[in-house]
């Protein structure tokens, strides 16, 4: 590795272009950085929903990590009102409904989270419209908030100041820059041997006589489903878990997804089929994120269900490990062990200096 002065800027490589590798290069944006990719249209992020739900995703999500999750919210707020292009954010909550055989599921979720309420019919009416009277009881989460994915990927990829269209050479990496930030997700599989891939398959539709204010989620034994709005009409159904790392769509989910939509309100049935897609995410035996570091190499990945909540927390994360500062969540991501290992790499290359 060529080290680099106290007083000069390092270079850095990100392996990687979906929401991880685009936060943590928009995070280091003070520095030389450039960005490898060479088929971010296809990641996991240009699939994802783009809720920022952590209360949602509460049995998925330990109670430890909230106050990151939250953090991750404003971030993106932030993030977003600093970009040059226009990216959908809003703060208008999310909402659980449930079939009434269902519903035991909203009262297991209401346990958890004990600031919420289960609403009724009439409440829920107000809320979204479209709805009606469809489901007598639901919960409402108003801290939480969405935004479109695709719209920030490519605002996020176009504040990047040198990107090169190719996958990573990540020895070839290791030897030219400074740091190498690897947030290639499951294609860092071959050498991750802890990750696995979990596939999530979505449908895409367009419903002209439906709307929504928010994304929707209806609790099911066997096949939750999110609804997430887009413009001009356009609806987001995901998403099925299968331990699975081929991005095949079955006829068994599309048939899973499409019914539970119908389920959620019959003006499905008649809604147009614009795309249906498999992503792959990647995840550890804990389903958590992690940040790892190998001599001049820091890896983001597993980021699972949580990849647009997480990714700038882990990024300012990254940030501050560069810059040799402390940051409060940094612990949530890595081992104490990992922690001495970088400070001991850090300080050797400084000495090499």
């Amino acid at each position: 590795m060529k080290p680099f002065q106290h007083n000069s800027k390092p270079s850095i490589a990100v392996a990687g272009a979906g929401v991880m590798g685009l936060s943590v290069a928009h995070a280091l944006r003070q520095y030389n950085v450039t960005v490898f990719d060479g088929g971010r249209e296809s990641s996991a992020s240009a699939m994802a929903g783009g809720m920022l739900a952590p209360w949602s995703e509460v049995e998925h999500l330990p109670e430890n990590f909230m106050d990151a999750a939250q953090h991750g919210i404003a971030l993106w707020e932030k993030i977003l009102g600093g970009l040059n292009e226009k990216v959908e954010f809003h703060r208008s909550g999310s909402l659980i409904v449930a079939h009434e055989d269902d519903e035991y599921i909203l009262e297991r979720l209401a346990a958890k989270l004990p600031q919420q309420k289960i609403i009724g019919a009439e409440k829920i009416a107000v809320i979204e419209p479209s709805l009606g009277n469809r489901f007598a009881h639901g919960i409402f989460i108003a801290e939480e908030a969405h935004t479109n994915p695709q719209q920030a990927l490519i605002a996020l990829a176009a504040s990047v100041s040198k990107f090169v269209s190719e996958n990573a050479d990540m020895e070839a990496l290791r030897e030219k820059f400074d740091y190498v930030i690897d947030c290639r997700g499951f294609a860092a599989a071959k050498e991750d041997k802890d990750l696995r891939g979990v596939k999530g398959e979505i449908v895409i539709v367009r419903n002209e006589g439906f709307s929504l204010s928010r994304p929707v989620r209806l609790a099911h034994p066997r096949y939750p489903l999110y609804i997430v709005p887009r413009p001009d009409n356009v609806f987001m159904i995901g998403a099925t878990l299968l331990e699975s790392a081929d991005r095949a769509v079955t006829v068994k989910s599309a048939l899973e997804l499409l019914s539970a939509a119908f389920s959620l309100h019959p003006s499905f049935a008649e809604a147009e089929i614009l795309d249906i897609r498999a992503g792959i995410r990647p995840a550890y035996s804990d389903n958590l994120p992690r940040i790892n570091t190998d001599d001049n190499v820091i890896s983001c990945n597993g980021l699972f269900r949580h990849g647009f909540l997480l990714a700038p927390v882990m990024a300012e994360c990254v940030a501050d490990l560069v810059a040799g500062k402390q940051n409060n969540f940094i612990s949530l991501f890595r081992s104490e062990n990992d922690d001495h290992h970088h400070q001991r790499s850090a300080q050797k290359h400084r000495l090499r200096a």
